[in-house]
Order: C-alpha cells, then structure tokens, then sequence
C-alpha cells in the first residue's frame, strides 16, 4: 500500500486542500515507520522539508478514531515561537480529522489551559519549563491527562542534547510516564546531527541502537559563500581615531547588499547587534531613505517587538533581521534569500543551522556572506594575535561547513545542578518521597543514569545542610522552608540560570530587558532596539529602568563571551595555515588577512604542536581543542608553573619559564604524572550552573575535571612536542 493510501482519511483530505503534489520522501518514509512499527525514531532533514508534517501526518492518522481520553501526542519545542508556529501548520490537519490541539507556555491564557486540564485529548504543544510547571502545579492530573500517551515529538533535538534543558528534558518525560503509567514512542526532529549516536541515545538511554534513524539523503543544497575581512585600526598615542571604522565598513556593506528582499544577519553578541543596527539607523536618515527595512530581533528586546519583527518577516515585505540564536532555529518566517554572519560562531552546527535558513525554495541555492573583524598587527601583537584568528576561525568553519561535518555532543555529564532542581521539584509535586523512591525515579528510571546511589546520598546530605530539605522520622524527605521559598520563585521552571533582568521602559511601553551590571548609569546612555536611549531613572524594587530617546550613545555590554572549540575546528585553523591553498570563496581583504596570517606561521614547524621561547616565557600552540588547552593550564598550575591560555584560546603562554623547564614539565604530563585528581586546586570555582553552590565540593570539581577537561587527551599532546630555533 502507498504511503499516501495509509494515512486517515481526513488527513488525506487536508492534504488535498493544501493543494499539495506529492509527499517528500522522508514523509513517505516516516508515514511507513510510524505506522509500521514500534521504535523509536530521527527524522533528519534539511531545515524546511516537511519534518514536522513527516512525523505528525502518520501520529495523527494513528489515533483520529479515538483522539479522546487524554493526551495521545506531546509536541516539545525549546522556543515558544516555534511552538505558536507548528500550532498554525498543525491546525488544518487536527481541524480536518476533529483532533483537538492545544499550546501551553506562559502566554496561553488560563482559560485555554483549563479547557486541557477539564477535557485533555488530542496534540499538546509545549516548552519544557512549562511542563516542569505542569508536573509541579498539577501533579494529581497528570494520570489522568497522559495515562493515554502515545508519542512524545522533540522538535530541535540537536539543541536538547546533553545540554541543561536536555537532561531535564528528559526527566520531565521520566517523571511524566512514571506518574501516568505510559509508554510513549519518541520521534527526535533536527536538520544538524553529524553522529546519530548522542541522539539515539537521548531518545533511549536502555537500548539506543533500536532507535531508527530516517535521514534524507539527495536534498543537499547549493551553498554560495563569501568571507570579508575587516581590520579594526589600532589605537595610537595622540592620534584620534573612528573606533568604529571597521563596524561602519561592515555596516556599509551590509546597507548595500541587504535592503532588498527577506534577509537575516547573525550576530555572536548582542552589543555587536545594537551596534551596527544603529549605524544602519544613522545611514538611513542621513541618506533619507523612505524605508528603513533593518530590524533587531534577539533575546533582551521585548515579546511584542520580536513578535512585530517575526511578523514582518513573514509579510513578503523585504525586511532583514539582525539578530542572534533568537532567530537560528526553525520558526517559519517565509523565503530567506541571504544570511549573512557577523563574527565566526563557535560551532560548526550553529553555522550549518543559520546558512539553512536560507534557500528554502525550489532550485535556490543557500547564500552565506560572512563578515569578520580582526584586530591590526602592533609591537604588542601575540604570536597568536599575528595569525588573525577571527578570520582564521570564519575560514575553517566554513571548510567544515562545505565538507558537512558536525561537532558531536559530549554525552555522560553528571548535571548534579539539574538533579538538585528536580529532587527538589519532585518534592513540591508530590508532597515528600523517600531517598530510595528519589534515586528510582531520577537516576534508575530517568535521565541521571551516571549518578550512583552513594553521590546521590551525598547530594540529600549537602541539601538537608544548607537547610533545604529535612527527612522526617518516617524516612520521608521534604521541603525544609527555604527549599519552599525557592520551588515558590517565579523563575524555578527552569532549570538554567537565569540573570536578574531590568525592564527597559519608555512611556510605561517596555522595549527590552537588561542586566542591572550592565546598565549605565542614569543620565548616561545606551543602545537597544536599534536605537539610542538615555537613562532617566533605575528603580531597583521594580527592577524597572526609564529612558527616553537620546542623541550619542553608551553601547551596552551585551558580552558574547568566548565559546569552546571542538579539536577538528582547530586542527582544521592549523591545516588554512600550512597549506598554499586559497580558498575561491574569500574577498580579496580576506585572502589578503590569510596570507599575512601564513607569512607569520612560516617560523613553525611544519607539522606537530608550535613551541618556541620569547622574553616573557614559554608559548604553545597544540591546536588540540578548547578542552585539552583547557586542561594543559590547569596541569601547569598543579605542577607549581605560571600559565595562561590567549583570549582567542589559541596559545599558552608559560610565564617566566625556560624551554628546558617547560620541556620537563611536558615530559612528566605525557608520562602520566598527574591524575585528575592533581587538578582539583587548580580549576579555579567550576560552579556554572543555578544549583552548583549546593552541590559537594568534591562531587562538583570531579565532575567539571571529567566533563569539561581532557587529562589524557593533554598527555597525548605533549609527546611529540617539536620546537624551533
């Protein structure tokens, strides 16, 4: 029977009335697995080829006879705009087959989700911290509404993978089917996975090997790349010069090649953005044009002005988007033609998701341009200063990019902060629970499986410490009254840390949202929305901020911070420098940047690390990856030597140290002298994460140690050190 002959009848009707041709073949795929078998299933596909339709098509023609009884499909989405979203695409087809489909996040209203709770059925779309406050606050109903679950769809999968809101993720859905007594099916949706194993796994930790992987093959679009470089001009004693002359170059550019058509800019920090939004605005008056069709879009702006934004996006106007993550996962917002890049990303997979918003019709290939700002060569300049590493990292993205590799998530980390968050959520859903039925439910049946039961008694005992839990004479552990007053605070369904925001307002209308360390002081001014404000009142009992439209500006600190880079990015920055090759796609600026750049390495051996000796000490280059240079610090320092990794993350420098000292030190590293545990004193505070400073101190720094540094991977990278002259 033809895939199309399998789907329910209403379903076949809705997609008549879309007036659709035929069925991609990953849809046809789908509608054969979901309908044909019990597994677990990926659904990997280009962004924009029918993912979400490909899973929901056989669901919802699974149970359209009954869709009654409680929820039969889970729809989680990371972003709530994706989920208003997939609620329109999905409408049409649950309308057709009279399925009902409900949303719930913080914008539903009470009514829309009391209709849920009295007559649960059908689809439920949802984020993950608002099922966290599902499970919290209606913990006697979720048997009745989930008792009936069949299939649990994970849109964006690759962005759940062993990150924070992953593992609570899928503790979430441990907990849910625990409570519910269900089995459901999951099906994993993304367009960015390289090593299915992560995700298989993420979808069944017991047998991830059963989870199929559905993965369209032929759909590979054109991709047309260029990389610009602009060099900012070094600051001299005496001399005044345009600070932001490479951000005016960057925002010419931008001003000829974007009015035109849909377009989106990523940026990797939101200053950048302001940045250069504002220098649009600036060009835009003073060359009276009638429109101004650049619009910011990133996380600190206002619902309402993201939404205007997303709305134009979608209205065939030629509007282009400045924006960050906000805007790189799959919300629907029509025909992209450009992307462009401000600043290399840090990973491969952000890139490939940003260049797959574009050339999503027919017959049109992806467009990336790609702009970089690189630092100007002084005396003062570091060796790997010398080597242009903005430009270096833009170019290696984008080989890896064309070559389709992609970062594998690091799966197995411990997550201790985001168990303490869900103990302590179990506890306010269920009233007290004994530490053996806590350690059942979390580690044995869910998704801390790494945690043993003497660790996770260590961790009860650290929080009946600091006094947030208290076990009572029965064995049953509860909530002590701080533990209360935090599972009371408004922002617990997450289980990340969140910054205290400031509410940016101007005439009781709210533009934004900023950090109260990043605001400037009053009568000083900043820049958001893509324009200037000046600071008129801060009132911290409100932690609300007053502005008024201001001439000059005081851009915001909005950092973007430093990210860590996967060995094969920095084998790959290596590999642009010793070879001759000029790739066709780099402007001449850029092309100009990397020989300069090649000219500088020439001193290096031509293969192996780069070690050589300067005045100030000791320098290293391995090009081993963010976390064996990570490591090689933290070694030196328990080895009683000064070290220090460069700001690009390039080089370590070994301060007041000899060759022949270093050289011993690396002798003794690669020897196996030193043990994770030798690290302990020297990673500094490993707490990242909300619940860090209630976890054990040895249990925190063994897990940063075996997470997020590589001991062996360091001994590996000092046995074959090659020096120059």
């Amino acid at each position: 029977m033809k895939a199309f002959d399998q789907l329910h009848p209403a379903i076949r009707e809705a997609i008549w009335r879309q007036s659709w041709k035929e069925l991609r073949p990953l849809q046809v795929d789908a509608i054969e697995a979901v309908l044909g078998s019990k597994a677990h299933l990926i659904l990997s596909a280009a962004t924009a080829s029918g993912k979400t339709e490909a899973a929901f098509l056989p669901i919802l023609s699974s149970f359209a006879d009954a869709p009654s009884g409680g929820v039969k499909a889970l729809y989680i989405s990371p972003l709530k705009a994706l989920i208003n979203d997939q609620f329109q695409r999905l409408r049409d087809f649950c309308e057709a087959a009279q399925i009902p489909v409900h949303r719930w996040h913080g914008d539903v209203s009470a009514t829309d989700k009391r209709k849920l709770r009295d007559d649960p059925g059908g689809v439920l779309l949802i984020t993950p911290e608002s099922l966290e406050s599902h499970c919290i606050n209606h913990g006697p109903t979720l048997h009745r509404i989930y008792h009936g679950l069949e299939f649990i769809v994970i849109d964006e999968l690759h962005a759940f993978l062993e990150d924070v809101r992953g593992v609570h993720l899928r503790s979430l859905i441990a907990r849910i089917c625990h409570a519910a007594g269900c089995s459901p099916r999951l099906l994993g949706l993304s367009a960015t996975l390289g090593d299915f194993a992560p995700a298989q796994r993420f979808l069944c930790a017991e047998k991830p090997a059963d989870v199929r992987v559905l993965k369209e093959e032929g759909g590979d679009r054109e991709i047309r790349v260029g990389v610009k470089t602009y060099i900012r001009p070094a600051k001299v004693e005496g001399v005044t010069l345009d600070e932001l002359t490479a951000e005016r170059a960057v925002a010419t550019d931008i001003a000829t090649r974007f009015r035109k058509a849909t377009n989106l800019i990523f940026f990797n920090s939101r200053g950048l953005t302001e940045e250069i939004a504002d220098l649009l605005n600036e060009r835009c008056k003073s060359e009276s044009w009638p429109v101004n069709p650049f619009r910011v879009h990133h996380g600190s702006l206002s619902k309402d002005l993201r939404e205007a934004t997303e709305a134009e996006l979608k209205s065939n106007q030629p509007i282009t988007a400045l924006c960050t993550r906000t805007l790189e996962m799959g919300i629907d917002i029509g025909a992209v033609q450009c992307v462009g890049q401000v600043g290399a990303p840090w990973t491969v997979a952000s890139l490939i998701q940003r260049v797959g918003r574009s050339g999503r019709r027919e017959g049109e290939a992806q467009m990336l341009r790609f702009y970089v700002i690189d630092a100007a060569l002084t005396d003062a300049s570091t060796f790997s200063e010398r080597l242009f590493p903005e430009t270096l990292r833009a170019i290696a993205m984008v080989e890896l990019l064309l070559q389709k590799w992609v970062e594998t998530p690091k799966i197995g980390r411990k997550h201790y902060s985001t168990f303490i968050h869900q103990i302590l959520s179990i506890l306010r859903q269920t009233g007290g629970a004994r530490a053996d039925a806590l350690h059942h439910i979390l580690c044995q049946r869910g998704a801390f499986d790494s945690i043993t039961t003497a660790e996770c008694a260590a961790v009860l005992r650290s929080l009946a410490g600091h006094s947030i839990i208290q076990q009572m004479e029965t064995g049953e552990i509860i909530l002590a009254p701080d533990g209360e007053q935090i599972v009371e605070s408004r922002d617990f369904y997450a289980a990340f840390a969140s910054s205290t925001d400031y509410s940016i307002e101007h005439d009781s209308d709210k533009i934004g949202v900023m950090p109260r360390d990043q605001l400037p002081p009053v009568g000083e001014h900043l820049l958001l929305g893509g324009r200037r404000w000046c600071v008129i009142d801060i009132n911290d009992s409100a932690k609300r901020a007053s502005v008024i439209p201001a001439r000059g500006k005081r851009v915001p600190l909005f950092l973007g911070g430093a990210g860590s880079l996967d060995r094969r990015v920095m084998q790959k920055m290596k590999e642009l420098l010793t070879s001759s090759e000029m790739p066709a796609y780099l402007h001449s600026d850029a092309a100009a940047t990397l020989k300069s750049a090649r000219g500088h390495y020439e001193q290096m051996p031509d293969s192996g690390p780069a070690v050589f000796e300067t005045h100030n000490g000791v320098c290293f280059l391995p090009w081993e990856g963010t976390a064996i240079h990570k490591t090689l610090v933290s070694l030196a320092k328990a080895d009683g030597l000064e070290a220090a990794l460069s700001r690009d993350g390039l080089m370590i420098t070994y301060g007041g140290c000899t060759l022949s000292v270093a050289k011993a030190h690396w002798q003794r590293v690669s020897k196996g002298a030193f043990k994770s545990n030798d690290l302990v004193s020297s990673i500094g505070d490993p707490t990242s994460e909300r619940f860090d400073d209630l976890v054990p101190p040895d249990l925190l720094a063994n897990a940063y140690i075996s997470e997020f540094l590589d001991v062996s991977g360091a001994r590996d990278a000092t046995e074959n050190l090659r020096t120059t002259d």
